[in-house]
């Protein structure tokens, strides 16, 4: 099997090879188009679900792609290998999979992290009625993260401030301040937005009305982007002493959800988080339904031998959306430099993705039959 037969050079690609492998496969299938954003060349942009297995099974799993746009290629490769490889026809009974593919289509299809408002979807997910939560060290570092020029003395500038913020505060408070989520800078680095998404509120409607009859949901919401070759590193955000942090453990292995086995494969120690998508999902679900899963990295991106380097992916989109423009002569190059970070077109990296996805849809979906026997025998 040629893993890269599974990967799309575009998200139209994507989509439609996504859609005719559901359909011959004899999915349920919904689309539901984004009403205020367009794709490269004007192109109707969509959110779609295949569904596998009986309507009213009350074990499911849940398994998105494209939460962070330009990391939907591999979540989609993922996606389809799982369809074309009779997935599917090996469900155990009474188990069902509601696949969601490019959560995110904006940033799918323009090669972007964010939505068509700059926005990151896992940060989103939280209450908007509420105060946002403040990340005051953020407001410091926003002023020279943003520079107009991507030049070397704009970088070297940018570099001399982030060491005295270093110096100041320490490295993991400046990962942690990028990273974490912030409420005050629209055009800055992960920011969680005011009000939901479209992708927010779509895919809570697609939980409302397909997972209304689930008890028991498996959660797998596939990302790439830390340095590696395809390895999976598994972010699971149950609570770590509770039930489903344990069955989760059960599923994939101990040492996988291990923080230092998360840290050492991360590249370091992991930052907070605000509004992600599996809480948002979480809370939605627990009147009626247990939610045990992860955030599943596929590791992507080249070792970088530079701070400049390392964060130069971030950099390129945010120039790209609010200095320099998607139409930029620069545009195209810097694009296909993200894209090297999430979806490297290498043939051990396309390898690595299909294989590891395949062995991780294996044991959740053993992890999901026994789940459902356990209902059995208690029900008895």
């Amino acid at each position: 099997m040629d893993a890269s037969l599974f990967f799309s050079e575009t998200y139209e690609t994507a989509r439609s090879r996504f859609l005719e492998a559901a359909a011959r496969a004899e999915a349920r299938i919904v689309s539901y188009e984004n009403p205020s954003a367009r794709g490269p060349h004007g192109t109707p942009l969509y959110l779609d679900t295949a569904w596998f297995g009986p309507a009213d099974a009350e074990t499911v799993l849940l398994n998105t792609s494209g939460t962070h746009g330009a990391e939907g290629f591999a979540g989609s490769a993922a996606q389809l290998a799982w369809i074309e490889t009779c997935g599917p026809r090996d469900l155990p009974p009474r188990t069902a999979v509601l696949l969601v593919h490019a959560v995110n289509p904006f940033g799918f299809a323009w090669g972007l992290r964010g939505t068509e408002n700059n926005v990151d979807l896992n940060r989103n997910f939280l209450d908007h009625a509420a105060p946002h939560p403040d990340n005051p060290l953020y407001d410091e570092l926003h002023k020279f993260l943003c520079p107009k020029r991507l030049d070397d003395a704009a970088m070297s500038k940018m570099l001399a401030a982030g060491a005295r913020f270093v110096e100041k505060h320490g490295q993991w408070a400046l990962e942690d301040a990028i990273s974490r989520g912030q409420y005050t800078h629209p055009d800055g680095y992960h920011y969680g937005g005011l009000e939901p998404e479209w992708s927010n509120l779509t895919l809570r409607r697609i939980a409302e009305t397909e997972l209304a009859q689930a008890r028991r949901v498996a959660f797998v919401d596939w990302h790439s982007g830390p340095a590696g070759d395809g390895e999976l590193i598994y972010l699971c955000f149950s609570n770590p002493r509770g039930a489903e942090f344990a069955r989760a453990a059960h599923w994939w292995g101990e040492d996988a959800l291990d923080p230092a086995t998360v840290n050492a494969m991360w590249g370091s120690k992991r930052p907070s988080r605000r509004g992600i998508m599996f809480w948002g999902l979480e809370e939605q679900l627990a009147p009626h339904a247990r939610l045990t899963g992860a955030v599943v990295e596929f590791r992507s991106a080249r070792h970088k031998p530079s701070p400049a380097k390392t964060i130069r992916a971030s950099l390129l989109e945010r120039w790209l959306r609010f200095e320099g423009g998607l139409d930029a002569p620069e545009a195209k190059g810097f694009l296909e430099e993200i894209r090297d970070d999430y979806a490297p077109r290498r043939q051990s990296w396309h390898d690595n993705v299909i294989r590891n996805a395949l062995a991780c849809y294996r044991e959740t979906i053993v992890g999901m039959a026994d789940w459902e026997r356990e209902r059995a025998r208690a029900a008895d």
